[in-house]
C-alpha cells in the first residue's frame, strides 16, 4: 500500500486488505486500487480487498476506484458535497457492493457509479438519499454487466447491517480514529 496524491492506494499485487471504520473526508481523489491499466503483470489475481463501515464525506471521487481487483464494498456512508463519482470500476475490476449509504441531497444515484475501462459491478441493497439505489440499473446504463464472478459470501463470514439508518447509526458513532469500536 502506497500513498501518492490520493488518501490511500493499494498497489503492487498486494492482497487480502480489509480497510474498516475509517474516515475519509474533504479530499479530490480518496483511494486507487491497482498499479495502473498496464500493470496487470503485478496486479492480476491480486488486490482482494474490502471496505466495511468507512466514511467518505465529501469525496470528488474514487471512494474507491479499483484496477484488477476483487473488491468488496459493504456498509459504508457516502455523504456531503455531490461528487463526480463514488465507485469507480476500473480494467479488469469485480467490484461488489453491498448495502451502502449515500446521501447527496438533490443528487441521482448515477452519481455512485462510473465505468473506466471496467466490465462488471454488482450491487445489493444500496440506499440512495433513503431509497434504494438501484445500482445495477446504473451500472448497466454505463454499459457494465452484473457478473462480476465472485461473491463475498462464499469467500469469508459477515454480516451486513440491513437498513440505512443501522449503517449510518454504526458507521457515524464508531468509524475514525478516536472513537469507540462497536460491534455490528
Amino acid at each position: 500500500m502506497q500513498r501518492h496524491d490520493g488518501l490511500l492506494d493499494i498497489e503492487d499485487g498486494s492482497d487480502f486488505v480489509t480497510v474498516s471504520d475509517s474516515r475519509f473526508e474533504d479530499h479530490d481523489k480518496a483511494i486507487l486500487i491497482g498499479s495502473g491499466d498496464g500493470r496487470g503483470d503485478r496486479d492480476r489475481g491480486h488486490l482482494k480487498v474490502t471496505f466495511v463501515r468507512n466514511l467518505f464525506s465529501d469525496i470528488v471521487q474514487r471512494a474507491p476506484r479499483v484496477r484488477f481487483g476483487q473488491v468488496h464494498v459493504v456498509n459504508n456512508v457516502h455523504r456531503g458535497r455531490a461528487p463526480l463519482y463514488a465507485l469507480g470500476v476500473g480494467v479488469e475490476s469485480a467490484i461488489f457492493s453491498e448495502r451502502n449509504v449515500f446521501r447527496y441531497p438533490g443528487a441521482g444515484p448515477s452519481l455512485a457509479v462510473a465505468a473506466y475501462g471496467g466490465a462488471e459491478f454488482h450491487d445489493t441493497g444500496s440506499w440512495f438519499n433513503g431509497r434504494p439505489a438501484r445500482l445495477n440499473a446504473v451500472a448497466n446504463a454505463l454499459g457494465l454487466g452484473s457478473d462480476v464472478g465472485w461473491d463475498p459470501a462464499d469467500v469469508y463470514d459477515h454480516r451486513a447491517l440491513n437498513s440505512p439508518s443501522a449503517v449510518e447509526r454504526y458507521v457515524l458513532r464508531h468509524a475514525g480514529a478516536g472513537r469507540p469500536h462497536g460491534r455490528p
